[in-house]
């Protein structure tokens, strides 16, 4: 991510020769997030139609879109940004402050023929190989894994496409994926776990388990935070709605400009302490929205009660009886990964041009940073429903998806016992569409086939 040093920052002779009307322009003021209240002092450097960059007392700077500004932030913008003074030698302002949408090139793909795959030919699956390839073909995926098992047997686990984005090495089995809000399962099984070993209860407020109360962002903020249980957070019932106010745990511009750090430097409890200074958009219990902030706090509430960090808990438990030791967390930039995670479709990728997204990977732990292999994610399947309790004897039918930049992954356990998890290195140009056109393509090829 590209960041201006404190010395680009100087005012220089030339800029301390401007009228005194101008040069005050320069001076530090505070700006306030329109959603929060919260406030942070820093002067204007540059600003466009939609945003504005602003520099803090260190130097570092940051670009706001004008949007999540009050009105009198963005209407002291439109009034000073063409008369602002610009030091000589600075570079320009940046015409587009961030990615509105998912950033990948194109692939070619010349047919679903020219589609490597490695695994064990199942001829009774045939035409789901010939349905992922199509797809794959169709929509320009590099790579993409997929497995099948029924009563604790794996019936089918291949890996289709390329294992570098240069599309030369075949992709090989085993190979982990992002899993993206397929992560939010394994994440509720660990809460069951909590409270299936008398360590939590569902009633349990979130508020009081971690502690809140001792941050200084809890202070004078909404007092229905208070009420929120652990249940409510399973079910996104917590009071957060990002249809109305916008999914808080992207806003990676205004975290990093409030708490001055830069992006990789963005933790999860930064998160947190985020969305403590934000009212709630419902009260809690009232109704269900879908919430990703909701799993980061179910995330912390793991790491306190169990003393370990979300992974170690996972390995030792959900993870490790499912005997699917490869999950793993994430990282934002690929040369922080694990051996054996695959490439994704979306910039940053080392050594490509390294565009920023809206958050941080690892920050959004609970929400959809893990990784793994198809079959281990159908071996937790297996074990778990997707709701994270504990599976018996019942026939139920549950599917699931997850959508990040780079990541296409569904899953579904259905009703005659089988599982299947299918897991892409990109998806739509900012969109999720593509997880209901790949559920489709696999379920209509499995009613072709004999599962045995």
């Amino acid at each position: 991510m590209h960041r201006n040093s404190p010395g680009q920052a100087l005012i220089t002779l030339a800029v301390l020769a401007v009228a005194a009307a101008l040069t005050s322009l320069a001076q530090a003021r505070s700006w306030t997030e329109a959603a929060s209240g919260r406030k942070i002092e820093a002067e204007m450097v540059s600003a466009d139609d939609s945003s504005v960059t602003i520099a803090v007392r260190s130097g570092q700077r940051f670009t706001l879109p004008l949007d999540r500004l009050t009105a009198e932030d963005q209407a002291f913008v439109r009034q000073n940004k063409s008369s602002l003074p610009q030091p000589v030698g600075a570079p320009p302002a940046e015409k587009e402050p961030r990615a509105k949408a998912d950033r990948f090139e194109a692939i070619n793909i010349s047919g679903a023929d020219a589609i490597p795959s490695t695994g064990t030919v199942n001829q009774d699956l045939a035409p789901l190989d010939e349905a992922i390839k199509k797809f794959m073909a169709e929509k320009g995926i590099g790579a993409l894994t997929f497995a099948i098992t029924k009563e604790g047997k794996v019936l089918h686990d291949f890996a289709y496409g390329w294992s570098d984005a240069k599309l030369k090495i075949p992709l090989q089995l085993g190979t982990k994926m992002r899993i993206a809000s397929l992560t939010k399962p394994v994440i509720s099984a660990a809460i069951h776990t909590l409270v299936n070993d008398g360590k939590l209860k569902m009633e349990d407020r979130v508020f009081t388990v971690l502690e809140l109360e001792k941050l200084n962002e809890a202070k004078g903020g909404d007092e229905r935070w208070k009420k929120i249980t652990i249940q409510q957070l399973l079910e996104h019932k917590g009071g957060w709605d990002r249809d109305k106010s916008g999914d808080l745990t992207s806003r990676g511009d205004m975290i990093e400009a409030m708490f001055h750090i830069k992006t990789e430097e963005t933790e999860p409890m930064h998160v947190v302490r985020y969305g403590l200074t934000l009212p709630l958009d419902f009260e809690p219990g009232e109704r269900s929205a879908y919430s990703n902030y909701g799993y980061i706090l179910l995330a912390r509430v793991i790491e306190k009660l169990s003393q370990q960090t979300l992974v170690d808990y996972l390995q030792t438990t959900v993870a490790g009886k499912s005997k699917a030791h490869s999950f793993s967390l994430s990282a934002s930039d690929a040369r922080d990964r694990q051996p054996g995670e695959v490439w994704y479709c979306y910039h940053p990728e080392y050594p490509q041009k390294q565009v920023p997204l809206d958050f941080h990977v690892e920050a959004r732990d609970g929400a959809g940073a893990l990784a793994c292999t198809a079959a281990d994610y159908c071996r937790f399947l297996e074990h778990y429903w997707i709701s994270g309790e504990v599976r018996d004897q019942r026939r139920l039918a549950y599917t699931f998806s997850g959508s990040l930049p780079g990541v296409t992954a569904i899953c579904a356990q259905r009703a005659d016992g089988v599982c299947y998890t299918a897991i892409a290195n990109r998806r739509d140009n900012a969109k999720s569409e593509w997880n209901e056109e790949l559920r489709s393509a696999i379920n209509t090829a499995l009613a072709l086939t004999s599962l045995k």
